[in-house]
């Protein structure tokens, strides 16, 4: 009788030992899970981190610490605004994970845009590009279209803007379309949920009369980047 009880005891104590070695274990897993999730997510760079970056030659109006204060208000659901150097208001007005818009002035808006499935890249990734708009309104927008790598190195890629003739239907009158050859103001917008650009060729150049001619055969044209 007694040995039974000890070999019983001794199958419980190996039983006991067995079970808290698999927990163990499980914990040692699940914790390991854990870090390299947690690696992973915060290693994914973002639009937010480029602009932190960014040199003074880009955004001559705006400090780093401007630039960090916008963030900061915008990642805590505050208005983005800062005084630059000019002492006038710079409002980061949208900022998610592959793009933002910033008012840089009055007359200037910048969008910047993250490309292609490479978020999870590092700073120093020189396969990370990224798209940035400048359009100035002096009074009619008018934009300039860069590509930068994660070191804001100006990359060689272009886009070709599109004629006038691409965004006019065929029925619009020589003189109008002379008039606006004359003067190309067009305006990009980039997409905030997708790596799109789009063109509007901006008419407010045009006399009243011609405006007219011209009402509902201007089309805005998307491309891919």
């Amino acid at each position: 009788m007694k040995k039974t009880l000890k070999y019983k005891r001794c199958r419980y104590i190996k039983s006991s030992a067995s079970l808290f070695a698999f927990n163990m274990r499980t914990r040692f897993l699940l914790l390991f899970i854990l870090s390299f999730s947690h690696s992973f997510i915060f290693s994914q760079t973002r639009i937010r981190d480029i602009y932190a970056e960014a040199p003074d030659s880009i955004f001559p109006l705006l400090t780093k610490n401007n630039r960090l204060d916008q963030i900061d208000f915008r990642e805590n659901n505050m208005q983005a605004v800062v005084k630059n150097r000019f002492d006038t208001p710079s409002e980061l007005l949208v900022l998610t994970d592959r793009y933002l818009k910033l008012q840089l002035s009055e007359r200037c808006l910048i969008e910047m845009r993250l490309l292609g499935d490479n978020t999870l890249d590092s700073l120093s990734d020189t396969n990370l590009r990224f798209c940035m708009v400048q359009t100035y309104n002096a009074p009619a927008p008018d934009s300039r279209i860069r590509f930068f790598d994660a070191q804001w190195r100006e990359l060689p890629q272009t886009i070709e803007r599109p004629s006038v003739d691409d965004f006019l239907s065929e029925d619009v009158d020589i003189d109008v379309r002379l008039a606006l050859e004359a003067l190309p103001l067009i305006k990009a917008s980039l997409s905030e949920n997708d790596d799109t650009i789009t063109f509007e060729l901006q008419t407010s150049e045009l006399t009243h009369e011609q405006r007219k001619k011209v009402e509902g055969k201007v089309q805005e044209i998307r491309n891919h980047l």
